[in-house]
């Protein structure tokens, strides 16, 4: 039984609210749900049915990029690289720098951003002959370490690079190498010069005086063989005639 207290418009109404409560309460749990989409970037990348994606971004212009040991471009690469959604070895590198490596395990769809920015190692040093005909040795603070052409790594700070070849005189260079650093140089050797043989203008250079004194030798020398020759006289004998008488 109603109280008395509530009319019968009020119990209408509170009727009529409860049940447009219901059919909302109801038309909400019957409604789907629907992941919230993030909006794509304009001119965002992208990738084909299945496919994954990785950018490279450095500060090491000419570092060759690599993907499991495939090499996919260099420094600055432009645009997403596709990879297959699966693990996966990036590596970046360059001469005189220390190699960057990274593994990645992208998601179909994904597109992982890799910064590879490189750390200066050391430097290297080449050196070419104008030389043609010949190969120069070549020795770095007075250790040898190859011949022209060379190519090779150096150890950063001040170190002297040597040419040589036989019958050439010696080159030497002073070079300061400096980390991610490349020195190129280039050796012209010189032939050694032939020996300078002054003339002798003394007495002992002319030729007459050397006549001369061979004539002189000559002369003395037969000199003491005649007179080392025995002569000997033979004594006159008294003479006798024989006169017979007729």
């Amino acid at each position: 039984m109603l109280s008395p207290l509530l009319s019968r418009g009020a119990v209408r109404a509170v009727a009529l609210a409860l049940a447009f409560a219901l059919t909302a309460a109801v038309a909400v749990h019957a409604a789907p749900c629907f992941a919230a989409e993030r909006p794509s970037k304009k001119g965002g990348p992208k990738l084909a049915d299945g496919k994954a994606g990785v950018t490279i971004s450095s500060m090491t212009k000419g570092a060759k990029v690599f993907i499991d040991d495939k090499e996919v471009g260099e420094v600055p690469v432009a645009g997403v690289i596709e990879v297959e959604p699966k693990r996966h070895t990036v590596r970046v590198q360059k001469r005189g720098y220390s190699p960057f490596i990274d593994t990645i395990l992208p998601s179909p769809g994904q597109v992982v951003e890799i910064e590879a920015d490189l750390v200066a190692s050391g430097g290297f040093v080449k050196v070419n002959s104008k030389n043609k005909d010949i190969k120069l040795q070549l020795l770095v603070d007075g250790t040898v370490v190859g011949t022209t052409p060379f190519d090779g790594d150096v150890a950063p700070g001040s170190h002297a690079i040597e040419a040589r070849a036989v019958g050439y005189l010696p080159q030497s260079r002073q070079v300061d190498v400096k980390a991610g650093q490349e020195i190129a140089l280039e050796f012209e050797l010189k032939l050694v010069p032939a020996p300078i043989i002054n003339e002798d203008k003394s007495l002992l250079s002319r030729w007459w005086f050397w006549t001369a004194v061979g004539a002189a030798i000559v002369g003395g020398v037969a000199t003491t063989v005649a007179l080392s020759q025995d002569t000997h006289i033979a004594p006159k004998t008294a003479g006798y005639v024989l006169v017979l008488d007729k």
